[in-house]
C-alpha cells in the first residue's frame, strides 16, 4: 500500500452511474488486494433517479422512491434520471429535462449527499472506531471518455455535496477510469486466470450510459500488482439506456398511425422490454421468442380494436434495437486492437451491468475469438467499477504506465497577450510548441525536456496548454482548440553580469493523467514550481523556487536578513 494511503483509514468509492448508483467501503487496516474478502465489502446499489417537488426545488425523493413518486404523482413535480449523460459533450441532442433553473451540478450534488450520508451511517454501525471524516479516502470512478471539464463538475458536485472541502488534499478525492477500475476488479476476482508478468489483457465495461475499454499488461516491475496502460483508453455513450431509447423509437414508429393507443399500456410494454427482453436477448432462441410474444400480447392489449397492427418481431428488434448499438462497441474494441500493432490478448474481461448481455457477449467472442485466447465475464461484474475504485483508492499508484489522453504544448505568452504584430497573420508568440503527445505512454520516471532560448525582457512568461485534437496538431491553434492548463513565471534571478544576450532554459515535465510537474535548468541553476493539476477553473501564474541555490544567493539573503533585525525597535 502506497505510504500516501497510510493516513487514511477506509476508501469510499462512489460510481455515479447512468442508471445505477454505488459505492463501497474498503477498509485500509488491511491489505485490501492480498485479502479480497467479501466481509470487508460494503456494497450498495440504487436507481439513479431523483424526484423535486415543483414548489420547494428541494429533492424529494432517490432511487427506487423517487420513481414510485412520479408513477403516484407526475404531476406534482420534476423526474430526473440518466442526468449523467449531460457531461458528455459528445451528446448534443435529447439529452434528459432537468428542473427549472437547475443545473448538473446541483442535481448530482444532492445525489451525492444523500449517498454519502447513507454510507456515514452504515460505517458508524461496521467501523465506530472511524467516525472521524479525515480517515477517508474517496475515489469516483468517472468514463474514460470524459473531459476533465467533466471531471471538474464531479469534483465540484463533491464539494457542493459536502463530501470534501476545496481546501483539502488533493491526494483526499480521486478521479480513476471506469476501464481502470474495472481492470483491477477484474484481475483481483479472476483467480482462475493465471496473468503473469507480459500478460496483456483488455477491459470492455457495459454500463447503462457509457461503454468504456483499454487495454493493460501486467507489470511487475512494482510488485505482483502493477499494471501499466498499452492503449490510450476509449468510451463512448453506447450503453443498455440506448437500447431502451432505441426501442422507444421503435414503438412510436408501430403506433404512430393509431392516436388512440393506450398510454399505460406503452408504458407496461417499455418496463417489460427493460426488465426482461433487454437484458436476457440472445441468450436462448426459445426464450426470446417467449418474450416477444409476451411483448406483443401487452402491446396489442393497447389497441381499440382489431385493426390490422404491425407485430414486432425478433428480426426487428434484434437489426433496429441492438445491432446500431452493438456494432458500435465491436469498433470501438476494433479500434484498441489497431493501437496494439498486430498483438493478440491473453485475455479479455466483459464487464458491467450491460456486459451481461448474452447478444452482445456473443458478437464479441463470434468476432475477436481468434485474436483473444480467453474470454472472462467475472461473477458479479455489474459491480466491477465501484470494487475496482475502492482498490485503486487504496494503492492509487499500482498503474505503472500511462497513455495520455490529452497532447501538451508550450506557447511563449500569457493568454491575455495579443499577437506582436498588426498584419493578423500567427506571429512566434501565438506558435504552440508540442511537448508531448495524445497516446504518448508516461510513468514517474518520465521526464520530458523541451530546450527554449530564454532572456528575462523578452520571455517572462511562458503558458501550459492542452490540446484533445488528432493529428496534425494545429502549429498556430485558435483558442477554442486548446485549453489553458498553466501559467508560470520565468523572471529569473540571473546573475546580471554575464556577457550572453540569452540562455539556454530546459524545461523539464513530468505528465501523470491530469497532474504535471515542471523544473528548470538555466545558467547551471535549478528551479522549481508547485504540481499543477489539468482541471477546469481559474488559472493563477505559478511562481518558481530554488530548493538548492548559489552560496551567493544565500549569501545575498543573509545580509538582507542582517539589515532587516539592524532596524528592528
Amino acid at each position: 500500500m502506497s505510504t500516501e494511503s497510510n493516513r487514511y483509514k477506509l476508501v469510499i468509492a462512489m460510481d455515479f452511474g447512468t442508471t445505477f448508483s454505488g459505492c463501497h467501503v474498503l477498509s485500509l487496516m488491511a491489505d485490501p488486494v492480498s485479502n479480497c474478502d467479501m466481509s470487508m465489502w460494503r456494497f450498495k446499489n440504487e436507481q439513479t433517479t431523483m424526484f423535486y417537488k415543483k414548489r420547494s426545488k428541494k429533492l424529494f425523493a432517490l432511487g427506487k422512491l423517487a420513481t414510485n413518486e412520479y408513477e403516484t404523482n407526475p404531476s406534482s413535480g420534476y423526474y430526473v434520471t440518466k442526468v449523467k449523460l449531460w457531461l458528455d459533450r459528445t451528446i448534443k441532442e435529447d439529452l434528459p429535462s432537468l428542473p427549472h433553473k437547475m443545473t448538473p451540478v446541483q442535481i448530482i450534488a444532492d445525489y451525492l449527499r444523500q449517498m454519502h450520508k447513507s454510507v456515514c451511517q452504515e460505517i458508524r454501525i461496521e467501523y465506530p472506531n472511524f467516525t472521524d471524516l479525515s480517515m477517508y479516502r474517496y475515489c469516483m470512478a468517472v468514463p474514460t471518455m470524459w473531459s476533465e471539464q467533466s471531471k471538474q463538475i464531479m469534483k465540484e458536485a463533491a464539494v457542493l455535496a459536502g463530501i470534501i472541502k476545496k481546501r483539502d488534499d488533493s491526494e483526499k478525492l480521486l478521479i480513476v477510469d471506469e476501464a481502470v477500475a474495472a481492470a483491477l476488479h477484474a484481475e483481483s476476482k479472476s483467480s482462475d486466470i493465471e496473468l503473469t508478468n507480459g500478460s496483456i489483457y483488455m477491459v470492455c465495461d457495459a454500463g447503462g450510459g457509457t461503454v468504456d475499454l483499454a487495454t493493460f499488461e501486467k507489470d511487475h516491475s512494482v510488485g505482483e500488482n502493477g499494471i501499466k496502460e498499452l492503449t490510450m483508453g476509449t468510451g463512448s455513450s453506447c450503453g443498455s439506456a440506448f437500447l431502451e431509447t432505441r426501442f422507444e423509437d421503435l414503438v412510436k414508429e408501430h403506433t404512430l398511425k393509431y392516436p388512440g393507443y393506450n398510454k399505460i399500456i406503452l408504458a407496461f410494454v417499455m418496463e417489460y422490454f427493460a426488465t426482461s427482453l433487454k437484458r436476457r436477448f440472445g441468450d436462448r432462441d426459445k426464450e426470446d421468442t417467449y418474450m416477444i410474444d409476451h411483448i406483443n400480447k401487452e402491446y396489442n392489449n393497447g389497441h381499440e380494436d382489431d385493426s390490422d397492427y404491425k407485430e414486432f418481431s425478433l428480426d426487428e428488434i434484434r437489426t433496429i434495437v441492438f445491432d446500431p448499438i452493438v456494432d458500435k462497441i465491436l469498433g470501438m474494441i476494433e479500434k484498441q486492437f489497431e493501437q496494439l500493432g498486430g498483438r493478440s490478448l491473453d485475455v479479455m474481461f466483459i464487464t458491467g451491468g450491460f456486459g451481461q448481455s448474452p447478444y452482445l457477449q456473443k458478437r464479441i467472442k463470434d468476432t475477436f475469438a481468434d485474436r483473444v485466447k480467453h474470454f472472462e465475464i467475472p461473477v458479479l461484474s455489474y459491480k466491477a467499477v465501484m470494487e475496482g475504485a475502492a482498490l485503486f483508492g487504496a494503492n492509487p499508484r499500482v498503474i505503472t504506465q500511462r497513455i495520455l489522453r490529452r497532447t501538451y504544448g508550450i506557447k511563449m505568452c500569457s493568454a491575455t497577450d495579443k499577437s506582436d504584430n498588426d498584419t493578423g497573420t500567427p506571429s512566434k508568440r501565438d506558435q504552440f510548441y508540442v511537448c508531448v503527445r495524445k497516446g504518448s505512454p508516461v510513468n514517474e520516471d518520465t521526464w520530458i525536456t523541451k530546450k527554449i532560448a530564454w532572456n528575462k525582457n523578452i520571455l517572462p512568461i511562458i503558458s501550459l496548454y492542452a490540446y484533445d485534437g488528432d493529428e496534425p496538431i494545429p502549429e498556430y491553434p485558435t483558442i477554442q482548440e486548446i485549453d489553458l492548463v498553466s501559467v508560470f513565471n520565468t523572471k529569473f534571478p540571473l546573475d546580471q553580469k554575464r556577457e550572453t544576450s540569452y540562455e539556454i532554459m530546459a524545461m523539464k515535465m513530468r505528465f501523470g493523467l491530469d497532474k504535471i510537474e515542471i523544473r528548470v535548468n538555466i545558467a547551471g541553476r535549478e528551479f522549481e514550481y508547485v504540481t499543477v493539476w489539468d482541471v477546469t477553473g481559474e488559472k493563477k501564474t505559478q511562481n518558481f523556487t530554488e530548493p538548492n541555490p548559489p552560496f551567493s544567493v544565500k549569501l545575498k539573503k543573509w545580509f538582507l536578513m542582517e539589515e532587516i533585525v539592524k532596524h528592528l525597535p
